[in-house]
């Protein structure tokens, strides 16, 4: 008995050393956007770290990576959580499939709602989309629940303006040459597919009022009230912050995902929070009291990590 009591655990323990000895795949988003920007640094640290190969790499975005994490394709995920909270019960994207058997890792940052347009475009409200060419987003992202919500508070529907589903570049990119007029897009600011263009072109960033916040805070539990600075972008037309709405982004991983990958690959992080803390204006926000923040439960080996470090009871 005692032989087959250590074979089990001798195999245990070389599965565990195959698995940390593989790394961690860990899915973003694209090139140009905040996830992939906070991810390589959150990578980059845990490897330095010398104890785990951590490879990041650029994906679709939110929806994609929740089907990634279970397909075993990636072992982290970033996903908003509004994603995460629609993918684990079942609703807002996945309504007609069901939930997703996923389970948190971290809480990192807040993702804010831009809601921009060229500053010489005219358009200085939500009302004056309508009849106009709109950049929604990117196809399949959670977030078009609540930018359909935004604009069908103010009466508009995507029957009422050309819709274009696009990512941060190509749609900052399209913005400055006019071929658009308008454009959502929901990311840590600074956006560097916003960047890239407010160098030579000056966007102006519609404001939300008190009243429509109010009314997507009372329907979507995992927003918050939140503000875009009005110095965040260069040739930014604003002068005042710009009251929007956020999620708080966040990684996950697949309910298979193996639980010692996970507590390695978090244990890294948070040890490792003064070398990516300083990154941009994201990770700053990335800090003890709220990282183990949870909106769905917890993987074990991530909840054994915070645990470990005093970061939850």
């Amino acid at each position: 008995m005692k032989k087959v009591i250590t074979l089990i655990l001798t195999l245990c323990l070389l599965n565990t050393a195959a698995a940390l000895a593989d790394g961690v795949v860990f899915g973003t988003a694209a090139t140009s956007g905040t996830y992939y920007q906070v991810g390589a640094a959150i990578g980059t640290a845990v490897q330095n770290a010398g104890e785990l190969q951590v490879n990041v790499i650029p994906t679709a975005g939110s929806n994609e990576n929740v089907t990634l994490v279970q397909t075993m394709d990636i072992d982290i995920g970033m996903g908003n959580s509004d994603a995460i909270y629609g993918a684990y019960n079942g609703e807002l994207t996945y309504a007609d499939v069901g939930p997703q058997a996923i389970e948190q890792v971290a809480a990192l940052y807040y993702s804010q709602m831009h809601i921009y347009t060229r500053a010489d475009s005219g358009i200085r409200s939500i009302e004056d989309m309508k009849g106009k060419r709109i950049c929604v987003g990117s196809q399949g992202t959670s977030w078009l629940y609540m930018v359909n919500a935004v604009l069908e508070y103010y009466g508009i529907t995507l029957d009422d303006i050309t819709p274009y589903y696009m990512n941060y570049a190509e749609c900052s990119e399209a913005l400055a040459n006019g071929d658009i007029d308008a454009a959502f897009q929901v990311g840590g600011y600074p956006l560097s597919g916003i960047q890239q263009y407010a160098a030579t072109t000056s966007f102006y960033f519609i404001p939300l009022e008190d009243a429509v916040i109010d009314e997507m805070l009372s329907r979507f539990s995992y927003a918050v009230k939140t503000a875009i600075p009005a110095d965040v972008y260069e040739n930014q037309a604003n002068t005042e912050e710009i009251p929007t709405l956020a999620y708080m982004t966040c990684l996950f991983c697949g309910a298979d995902t193996d639980d010692d990958l996970i507590y390695a690959f978090t244990k890294g992080m948070i040890e490792t929070l003064p070398q990516y803390q300083d990154t941009n204006v994201a990770t700053r926000q990335i800090t003890p009291e709220t990282i183990a923040t949870a909106f769905i439960p917890l993987n074990e080996g991530a909840e054994r990590a915070y645990r470990e470090a005093g970061l939850i009871d």
